[in-house]
């Protein structure tokens, strides 16, 4: 029981401490070359993000009017 409530403490303070540094720790992660890489590649295989990307780049301007 305690070590279960100690387990819930700490996952949400970290999630607490994650979220108002989320800015600083996508710097972090962001200079290190590989771990860009890895990042860029993991967001491309979504396929919501990689449509969004395309379509971006390619298609229509997604502003959500409809002309």
């Amino acid at each position: 029981m305690l070590k279960s409530l100690l387990r819930i403490i700490l996952i949400g303070t970290s999630v607490y401490f994650g979220v108002k540094n989320r800015y600083r720790l996508l710097n972090v992660a962001l200079s290190n070359g590989f771990l860009r890489k890895m990042m860029v590649s993991s967001s491309l295989n979504m396929p919501g993000v990689r449509e969004k990307m395309i379509q971006g780049m390619f298609g229509k301007p997604t502003t959500g009017r409809t002309e």
